[in-house]
């Protein structure tokens, strides 16, 4: 129980959640989401890693999210995150101790996937998005833009500390130095202050007290407010517009992959200083944090899909400043605009999948479907390094990555929120049931 007098009369507590999963998404960040491409060139040199194999250790990771996501999502749906993000932080930050003292390839792909199976350090990671999306109805693209944001911002303070660090001490001294300072951002306040939804503290959704005989034991699924119906995982399923979410979600997932690994090696390759492609990228999660809170505002007043469409062609754009960079100016042009599109698109999985089929069984519905995302995503990663040890060039794959996000975004703008079901309960006399 929390102590008495804590927070102010009227605050709502759905906030210091949001708190909560901000800090924990900023910690995340030191765990190789977006800084592990700084160490492929030290690692490589110093284990004989390929660039197949760097990839081969972020497929890992996505599969064996992918493999577990189920699992977290149901257990997100019946007890909360509060057990659940203390023990991931707690295994992450042994693996990435594990990492520092790794003497071959298979070490770091086996250890890249124990960081997967926890959840906690997936990309689009349903643990720290589940449980703000079930506190809040009215504000809720502002809430995952804000908890979400966390993500950019330790991707602007990581990035360059993360290269500073391989510069002076060296990749096994950072690899301990970023798993210390992730277990200590992460597991003890989300022990003390996350809570699963607002029922299990007397609350609704978007604060106000909870009305009579609403809600069943801790534990179960609370029912949902009548403004929000939710679909089962069966229901929603059996919708046109489920499949061509994971279709777009899918294709994205294979080109966010195949970027995500390859884009600081392909910079430092074509001559750029380590350090500025570092600041670059670091303005890259500086462009993410900002378009995340802008997005999230923009969700509760436009439908999702337009925000998802412009997220890649947004992409795709920066692709294409890939292709012809020449120069500094192109660097962070590129950097820039794939930030901000991400940046976007990390509040779309979080929103749309709530907003299409509301939030008792999001947890549920998310855990299957981060494993198509998951897998899509991690084919990226080794084709990818495949194309550039065969060719000697990343140019192939990087126009290859650019179609994929068009026809992704193409598939995504046209996935409107699927019709509404109608229950035996609440359908008007003479209407069918769905």
């Amino acid at each position: 129980m929390l102590p008495k007098g804590l927070f102010p009369r009227g605050f709502f507590y759905g906030w210091v959640i949001v708190a909560v999963m901000w800090l924990v998404n900023f910690s995340t960040m030191a765990t190789g989401n977006l800084s592990f491409g700084l160490f492929v060139i030290p690692m490589g040199g110093a284990l004989g890693m390929t660039r197949s194999q760097f990839g081969w250790a972020v497929t890992t990771r996505r599969l064996a999210a992918g493999l577990s996501a189920y699992i977290v999502g149901r257990l997100l749906d019946r007890y909360g995150p509060r057990v659940l993000i203390p023990v991931s932080g707690v295994i992450i930050g042994v693996a990435l101790i594990g990492v520092s003292r790794v003497n071959s390839p298979w070490q770091v792909i086996a250890l890249f996937g124990l960081l997967g199976l926890t959840g906690l350090a997936a990309p689009q990671n349903i643990m720290t998005s589940v449980p703000v999306a079930k506190w809040f109805q009215r504000k809720r693209g502002l809430a995952l833009a804000l908890a979400t944001s966390g993500l950019g911002i330790g991707g602007i303070f990581f990035l360059p500390i993360t290269q500073a660090l391989l510069g002076s001490v060296g990749w096994r001294t950072t690899w301990v130095v970023m798993a210390v300072v992730f277990m200590a951002l992460s597991v003890p306040l989300s022990a003390i202050f996350l809570r699963r939804q607002p029922e299990d503290m007397g609350l609704q959704m978007d604060g106000g007290p909870l009305a009579p005989v609403t809600g069943g034991p801790i534990g179960q699924p609370a029912p949902t407010p009548p403004e929000e119906r939710s679909w089962t995982v069966r229901e929603a399923f059996r919708t046109h517009t489920m499949w061509q979410l994971l279709l777009a979600f899918g294709l994205a997932g294979v080109a966010q992959g195949g970027a995500s690994v390859h884009r600081i090696p392909y910079w430092i390759e074509r001559g750029f200083d380590a350090q500025t492609v570092a600041y670059s990228f670091a303005a890259d999660a500086g462009g993410a944090a900002t378009m995340a809170l802008f997005a999230g505002w923009l969700a509760d007043k436009v439908p999702i899909r337009v925000i998802a469409g412009g997220s890649y062609v947004g992409l795709a754009g920066a692709i294409g400043l890939m292709l012809v960079g020449r120069n500094e100016f192109y660097l962070f042009g590129s950097t820039i605009t794939f930030g901000l599109s991400v940046g976007a698109g990390m509040i779309v999985q979080s929103y749309i999948f709530a907003s299409y089929f509301g939030r008792t069984f999001l947890g549920s519905i998310r855990g299957i479907v981060m494993p198509f995302m998951l897998i899509s995503a991690g084919i990226g990663a080794p084709l990818v390094g495949y194309i550039r040890d065969s060719t000697g060039s990343y140019v192939s794959s990087w126009w290859l990555i650019l179609g994929i996000y068009l026809l992704a975004g193409l598939i995504i703008s046209s996935a409107k929120r699927p019709p509404q079901l109608v229950t035996a309960e609440d359908a008007p006399v003479g209407k069918p049931v769905l």
